[in-house]
């Protein structure tokens, strides 16, 4: 967390997957169920191993599928394009 009084970051523990067991955010051997997309101009339909609700400030979530080992600098600019933003917000 950063403590802008400080001028710090301050480490109050590691980032976690809820849906794992209780290894520490390992999957303890398990495989996750891919996950089905329908399809859009950018993104082809069919099974993706994840597909991550995105919120742009509407409260309307969009809809990004990503498979491992896919660059996630290639699907970011996919998304932005199909959501018509610009580049700056690949990162």
């Amino acid at each position: 967390m950063w403590k802008g009084a400080e001028n710090k970051w301050e480490y109050v523990g590691e980032v976690v997957d809820p849906n794992a067991g209780a290894g520490g955010g390992q999957n303890m051997g398990m495989v996750e169920k891919p996950k089905h997309y329908p399809g859009d101009d950018l993104f082809p339909a069919g099974e993706y191993d994840h597909v991550f609700d995105v919120e742009l400030g509407d409260n309307v979530m969009r809809k990004l599928p990503f498979n491992n080992g896919e660059n996630a600098i290639t699907a970011a600019e996919k998304f932005c394009v199909r959501e018509q933003l610009g580049r700056a917000n690949i990162d």
